[in-house]
């Protein structure tokens, strides 16, 4: 019985290859993400669904934006538009509401609509 092999040494050397993937899926996430660019090459500005495989996106790259029609089948440069001016208020992104969506002015229909219900 003394003759037989010890498992210590291979399942040390199992335990030591599993602890190693980890360390070696987070270098290498690092290496990817740190390509000395900061952000994304491409970024996603806006967009707009025309129908279920149909819409219009606005995308920016290298400090211009384009207005783009996307289908099932291809993409269309539709216009290239101006970057917005900073100190132009019209300019300045809509405020979000605390749900998350966009923050638009009272609409008169929906004041209504609430009235009614409250008094109806």
């Amino acid at each position: 019985m003394q003759d037989a092999p010890s498992v210590w040494p291979a399942l040390a050397a199992f335990v030591t290859v599993v602890a190693l993937i980890p360390a070696a899926l987070w270098v290498l996430k690092r290496l990817q993400s740190g390509s000395g660019r900061s952000g994304r090459a491409v970024t996603l500005v806006g967009g707009l669904n025309l129908g279920p495989r149909e819409r219009i996106a606005i995308v920016e790259a290298e400090g211009r934006r384009w207005m783009l029609g996307v289908t099932g089948q291809s993409i269309s440069l539709l216009a290239e538009l101006q970057r917005p001016d900073p100190s132009d208020p019209a300019a300045q992104p809509v405020p979000a509401s605390p749900t998350g969506a966009p923050a638009f002015p009272p609409n008169p229909f929906a004041q209504m609509l609430d009235r009614l219900k409250r008094h109806g």
